[in-house]
Formats: structure tokens, C-alpha cells, sequence
């Protein structure tokens, strides 16, 4: 488990928090320097601005990614809600 603020927002579906870079393990969101991408990225900084986060990480890695998910203070989940918004898709 990692708790704290986001300290960096890489795109969509991976962050930063407490120095460690975390991909949501369950979400598929597009590539940065695309339109949909700035979006994703975009609404992920509204969801996260000043709040620190919860996330519990797999184990498994990406490149130099933790895979996790990771919580709002209200118990949402960031991957659930951006797909839930329909700025991402599920990753399986």
C-alpha cells in the first residue's frame, strides 16, 4: 500500500505517487499526445487535485511501472470512474 498526494501525472492510467509511478492495472486509456489522451489525462488531474490517494499494488510490474488501483478519499475508485465517465476503457 502507498498513500499520499499524486506528485507527478504521467497520462491516463499511470501516476506518481510518493515517488513510485503506478498503472492502473484495470484501465486502457489512449496515448498522451492524442486528443482523447489529453482528455483522459486532463480529467484524472480534476479527479486527484488536492487529494491524496490510496493504492494497493499488485506486485506485478510494467516497464517501470507498479501495477495497482488506486482510491479517492471517498472510496472511488480512479480507474472505475474514468471508465464509468467514459474517458477510458477496461483493460483486460
Amino acid at each position: 500500500m502507498i498513500e499520499g498526494p499524486v506528485s507527478h501525472i504521467r497520462d491516463g492510467d499511470t501516476i506518481e505517487v510518493a515517488g513510485t509511478p503506478i498503472r492502473f492495472g484495470s484501465l486502457d486509456c489512449a496515448e498522451r499526445g492524442t486528443p482523447s489522451g489529453q482528455v483522459a489525462t486532463e480529467r484524472l488531474r480534476e479527479l486527484i487535485a488536492g487529494q491524496s490517494l490510496t493504492c494497493a499494488l499488485n506486485g506485478r510490474t510494467s516497464y517501470d511501472r507498479s501495477i495497482g488501483r488506486c482510491t479517492l478519499p471517498d472510496g472511488r475508485d480512479l480507474a472505475a470512474q474514468m471508465i464509468r465517465e467514459g474517458v477510458c476503457g477496461r483493460y483486460w
